[in-house]
């Protein structure tokens, strides 16, 4: 069932990134990533609070949640303002390649070290952006670059998130990452201009979209599913995410990669599986020898 789920949030995040280039061109980016952020918070307190509200007191789970919550601001912030920027399909594949900034958080971090197969994943990818993003005629494209944030903050959110939710309660969780993902989105909102509400109905329609199926649900699932199934598992199936936004994209923005292009995403796509599949090998191969 949490497999399906994922599989399910990919699709779903798959959509959300043309919804949010075209948003982006008549609301401010801050303001899309605080009103998303504002009804997920919003729902899930509520929630929480009728069903256990004890759990909202915890200091550690609120802790957390705000690590989780700024680091999920960061995500939408870079991703929205890079999408002013750059296409649909450039945006989801580089936000892709945040599963390879993994093992590169748990060296660091935890003092992991790389493997052969990680390292050549790697080259894999850096060679797929190289063909994806680069364009000889042109300057580099601003809005790849700010992306490539997006993948970085990302893949330190699931880390966190993987280890945070083995010892935190769930739910409280959450809600506090929406929160203060919310408020640091507001406080920079603020910084640019004055708060207005005025929104047509498209963008209306747009913004309640993205808070209930693009962040509510697909974050919830994302941290939730870490309870039972490993990070880098589901940093697997999320590698479905750039190839359903290539093909909404396709669908409904009229977003065409060239051959060029289609070449460094399938190159992309080709190493985050690779990358995944040799982890998960290697995972079951130190289990094996643990048990014996």
């Amino acid at each position: 069932m949490k497999i399906f789920l994922l599989v399910l949030t990919t699709i779903i995040w798959g959509t959300t990134f043309f919804v949010i280039k075209d948003t982006v061109n008549t609301v401010n980016e801050y303001y899309i990533v605080f009103i998303r952020t504002f009804i997920a918070a919003v729902l899930m307190l509520v929630f929480i609070y009728f069903k256990d509200k004890r759990s909202l007191l915890n200091r550690k789970t609120i802790i957390r949640g705000a690590v989780l919550g700024v680091l999920l601001g960061v995500v939408y912030i870079s991703q929205t303002i890079g999408l002013k920027y750059t296409s649909s399909g450039h945006s989801a594949f580089i936000t892709g390649t945040g599963v390879i900034f993994i093992p590169i958080l748990l060296f660091f971090m935890y003092k992991r070290r790389f493997k052969l197969g990680e390292i050549i994943a790697l080259v894999v990818i850096i060679s797929g952006l190289y063909l994806l993003t680069y364009d000889s005629g042109t300057a580099i494209n601003i809005g790849d670059l700010i992306t490539l944030i997006t993948a970085i903050s990302l893949a330190w959110h699931l880390v966190l998130a993987g280890k945070y939710v083995q010892t935190s309660e769930v739910l409280s969780l959450v809600a506090y990452q929406f929160l203060f993902a919310s408020l640091v989105s507001l406080a920079l909102y603020f910084t640019e201009q004055e708060i207005t509400f005025g929104l047509t109905m498209d963008e209306s329609w747009a913004l309640l979209y993205l808070g209930f199926a693009g962040t509510l649900f697909c974050y919830f699932v994302s941290v939730w599913a870490q309870k039972d199934i490993d990070t880098l598992t589901v940093a697997l199936i999320f590698t479905l995410e750039p190839v359903f936004a290539a093909l909404f994209a396709w669908l409904f923005a009229s977003e065409i990669l060239n051959p060029r292009e289609t070449m460094g995403a399938f190159i992309i796509l080709l190493g985050i599986v690779l990358f995944q599949i040799y982890s998960s090998r290697k995972e079951r191969v130190e289990a094996l020898k643990i048990n014996k």
